[in-house]
């Protein structure tokens, strides 16, 4: 038997015997699901934790966060709630069908049972779940050959109009694959092409598309990740085009070294966001802030290196000292700096 709880920390640990308490008291079948258990086959270091009940599940999610001591946050529309406690996340669903008014919009939600939820996903790697009383991987529930598509390393779409309903998904995919390794399968491919041929990406909600490409920063390879959505016709924002890949390629150069100099902390997502960003005109990129929620610290981040960009450039093109480096600038908006200029090392005054 390969048991599954090592995986998780003590923390985390806490909360499944505490919601695996729950759901014996109330009869419920709860799972574990999606990304987790996809995680657990794949042996990752860190392991989040998303639980789906067959019945109340934002019943479940409010008595799970009051047996911890925690707080819950409702999201009634989706069937969903999200637990915090002791600096974890436990995000809660009923499971359920959705149904897609039109290609992009949000789905509209019901209860339903946990074959439907599954059948509801994204990709047949996410679309397995461990009953959240099993101690064994094997005790796993697996329709769509998931577990045979990760021994594969691919991805793979569980139906054809998949990106259609969610064009988000297009996004999503390229994080996992990069993040992964993995590759899309050969027809998820296609109809991923056929789907940014059509302009599906297009007709989400700007704040839904700016959500899901920020998350897509976060990873650890963001320009691998541009360069898979290339691959597949994305022709970038519709506001200002393709990133600047080149420039992409020596951030990731510059903040390899700065992290092998200890320099300190900063964060790479924001370098990635303002060479993303840099040809928005200002009315676009306040509104994709706003999209965002990006906080004080942040925006006075991204407002500085539009402001400082064009004021050193000169200097930096003729690999001079600038002289504005006196004057405070976060280490983000250096490398950023740097990069737009053609620098692909850290020069010795930084």
């Amino acid at each position: 038997m390969i048991t599954y709880r090592k995986f998780f920390h003590r923390v985390q640990q806490r909360i499944l015997s505490q919601a695996r308490k729950i759901a014996t008291a109330k009869g419920l079948r709860v799972y574990l699901v999606g990304g987790t258990v996809r995680d657990l086959f794949l042996g990752r270091p860190e392991v989040d934790l998303d639980l789906a009940v067959e019945g109340d599940g934002l019943s479940f999610a409010g008595e799970l966060a009051r047996q911890l001591g925690g707080r819950v946050v409702f999201h009634e529309r989706f069937l969903t709630a999200t637990v915090y406690w002791s600096g974890e996340r436990v995000d809660v669903a009923t499971t359920r069908r959705e149904f897609y008014p039109h290609p992009g919009s949000l789905p509209e939600v019901e209860p339903a049972d946990l074959e439907a939820d599954l059948a509801r996903r994204d990709f047949t790697v996410n679309a397995m779940a461990l009953p959240l009383n099993a101690g064994d991987l094997n005790v796993i529930v697996d329709p769509f050959g998931g577990r045979l598509d990760l021994d594969k390393r691919i991805l793979r779409v569980l139906h054809e109009d998949s990106f259609s309903d969610d064009p988000t998904r297009l996004l999503r995919g390229i994080r996992f694959v990069t993040r992964l390794k993995f590759t899309l399968e050969e027809k998820t491919y296609c109809l991923a092409r056929q789907a940014l041929m059509d302009g599906y990406l297009e007709r989400i909600a700007a704040e839904r598309y700016w959500q899901e490409f920020f998350l897509l920063l976060k990873e650890r390879r963001p320009v691998a990740a541009w360069e898979g959505l290339i691959e597949l016709g994305w022709r970038g924002f519709p506001e200002a085009g393709l990133p600047d890949m080149v420039a992409g390629r020596r951030v990731e150069k510059l903040l390899y070294q700065w992290k092998w100099w200890g320099k300190g902390p900063l964060d790479p997502s924001l370098v990635y966001f303002l060479v993303a960003t840099a040809r928005l005109k200002a009315e676009e990129l306040e509104d994709v802030l706003e999209y965002l929620n990006f906080g004080r610290k942040k925006r006075n981040k991204v407002y500085a290196a539009r402001r400082l960009l064009p004021v050193l450039t000169p200097s930096l093109m003729g690999r001079q000292l600038p002289l504005s480096r006196e004057k405070g600038m976060a280490p983000e908006v250096v490398i950023f700096a740097l990069a737009m200029t053609g620098w692909s090392q850290l020069p010795p005054w930084v």
